[in-house]
């Protein structure tokens, strides 16, 4: 498969600029082989422009937990299957192997500490593989990053065997954006309730988030507003951030639209103690929003399968490190390691999360301008549990809020 590879010049809005390894490489590698091993399991290797730069090899890949997958508890409803399977597709999912789970020729000028595949969020075929570097002061950093196609008659074929489903109904969604009908979540699917109570909350979307890590980066990408002093200040319509294009790349040119304002304020928090179809004790958590625009407009982000007891307890500070999870069902994160993904299988996954209107009925999060949420418990206090909304893109927080959690 031959990739592409994209100079600064190409690439102007590259979030990664400022923070990439020293030496880092725009052409470097000119294919990538792919061959298949036993048990539904791939080696993916780096074939270089030089003799001299190093090859690098993942072996023993199990491409299906890159698959779109629909969980067995989902497939009885046709809509809910298909919303679940098009959320996985269109949001990324970048897997990290560090040394000793790949291989690399001698001869590179640096330490090359980590290799990412990635699935990224636009159509079916649209992959990405990322090398890092280790720098002088011990950090991994971005020394090459490509994009490829993913072969098509392969993806097909892994993508019938992971669902036992025939491609062709999801086919054009998956292949190319189709905004999808607005029709009513079917929630009794992803849990069975034991209770619920509304509970108390504070919203800080008056203050500032901490600028650090893949925040600090993409802040640039925030076309409007010019300057950022707080979340409320991109809870409108005439929010705008840089798009991520084809085959992969923010562009700040061709800004992308948002909906925020239907984020304006959180007017309630339902939380409701939850049985999940892997048969787990956990949250579902919904907090109802109205619009900044209109009193009219009612807007629920349902966020279920939630375990606080595993979150990490984390400043306000360090927010950016929290559980980061995809609107949909049972999704991946957005960026894990191989050996945290092989431990959490979308089989095995009971969390979903969905922005839903009053009724009930289906909202594009993408459309709205948020990609999902990040949670963590209060460090100095982990009876509190914290919510942070991702924008599109994860360029930015768009909302904060903290409640008590009740069994505490």
């Amino acid at each position: 498969m031959p990739v592409k590879e994209m100079t600064d010049e190409q690439y102007p809005d590259n979030p990664n600029l400022t923070s990439r390894h020293p030496k880092a490489q725009q052409v470097l590698y000119k294919t990538i082989a792919i061959q298949r091993q036993a048990d539904d399991k791939f080696d993916l290797e780096l074939l270089p422009q030089k003799n001299e730069t190093p090859t690098i090899k993942i072996k023993g890949i199990p491409l299906l937990e890159w698959m779109p997958t629909a969980v067995d508890w989902i497939k009885k409803d046709d809509y809910l299957t298909y919303i679940g399977l098009i959320n996985q597709e269109w949001n990324r999912q970048q897997v990290q192997f560090n040394v000793g789970q790949f291989e690399a020729t001698a001869g590179a000028e640096v330490q090359i500490s980590r290799v990412d595949l990635a699935r990224n969020c636009l159509n079916a075929y649209l992959w990405e593989m990322l090398v890092y570097a280790k720098d002088t002061d011990g950090k991994d950093k971005l020394y090459w990053q490509c994009w490829f196609d993913f072969p098509k008659d392969l993806y097909e074929e892994l993508f019938v065997k992971r669902n036992k489903l025939s491609i062709e109904p999801y086919r054009a969604g998956l292949e190319n954006w189709v905004d999808p009908p607005s029709k009513n979540i079917n929630l009794s699917l992803l849990r069975e309730v034991k209770s619920e109570k509304v509970v108390p909350f504070v919203s800080s979307n008056d203050e500032m988030y901490a600028l650090k890590g893949e925040l600090e980066r993409k802040y640039k990408n925030i076309v409007y507003p010019k300057k950022v002093t707080k979340m409320g200040d991109l809870l409108s319509d005439s929010t705008r951030f840089a798009t991520f294009a084809q085959p992969g790349f923010y562009d700040t040119k061709d800004p992308r639209v948002t909906y925020l304002s239907r984020l304006g304020t959180l007017t309630k928090v339902i939380e409701r103690q939850i049985i999940t179809p892997t048969k787990e004790d956990a949250l579902e958590i919904e907090y109802v929003f109205v619009s900044n625009k209109d009193a009219e407009t009612i807007t629920r982000l349902v966020v279920g399968g939630l375990k606080p007891a595993k979150l990490p307890a984390l400043s306000l500070e360090n927010a950016n490190d929290g559980a980061r999870a995809s609107m949909g069902v049972a999704n991946h994160s957005f960026y894990e390691t191989f050996d945290y993904q092989q431990q959490h299988l979308t089989k095995d996954n009971p969390f979903y999360s969905f922005l839903l209107d009053e009724k009930g009925n289906f909202l594009d999060n993408h459309k709205i301008g948020i990609d999902g949420t990040v949670f963590h418990l209060d460090e100095k206090d982990k009876t509190k549990l914290h919510l942070w909304v991702l924008s599109f893109e994860r360029h930015a927080f768009v909302s904060h809020c903290t409640t008590q959690l009740s069994n505490h």
